[in-house]
């Protein structure tokens, strides 16, 4: 967190305290180590997760933090990791990441498996107060309060 500061994705400044750790190799050939982890805000971690393969968004990790990161379209882009402005020490080589084994291979249909709700935000929060609700119901039934 103290390296990255904010979200790696290129442009995004999402702040790395409410950002996924994602790992450059997938687990669980990617070890978690420095040299493999990067904070992604939400959004662009279900964008690496699911649009990321060889028609995707790709990213490649140097062991200085660097990020360089290529578009579907074939653009590329850097990053650097922020913290090393604030914390020189940050800046120090993490050392080359070696995976366990090859990564699995990317399949055609990955963008199928995207999680798609069942219900809108509204919806679930409704769920979650009625339910609550009940439950404060049924204490208050089975012993009521005593004035």
């Amino acid at each position: 967190m103290f390296r990255d500061l904010t979200c790696r994705f290129p442009g995004c400044s999402h702040p790395a305290e409410k950002c996924d750790y994602d790992h450059t190799v997938p687990w669980p050939q990617g070890r978690t180590q420095a040299s493999d982890l990067k904070a992604y805000c939400r959004h662009h971690h279900l964008l690496k997760t699911f649009w990321g393969g060889p028609r995707g968004w790709n990213d490649v990790q140097h062991p200085d933090g660097t990020i360089e990161f290529t578009s579907p379209s074939g653009r590329r882009y850097t990053t650097t990791p922020l913290g090393a402005s604030f914390f020189p020490r940050l800046a120090t080589p993490t050392g080359d990441h070696q995976p366990r084994g090859a990564p699995p291979p990317d399949s055609p249909a990955k963008t199928w498996a995207m999680p798609r709700r069942r219900r809108s935000r509204a919806a679930d929060k409704a769920a979650r107060i009625a339910h609550e609700r009940a439950i404060n119901r049924a204490r208050t039934d089975a012993d009521p309060p005593p004035f």
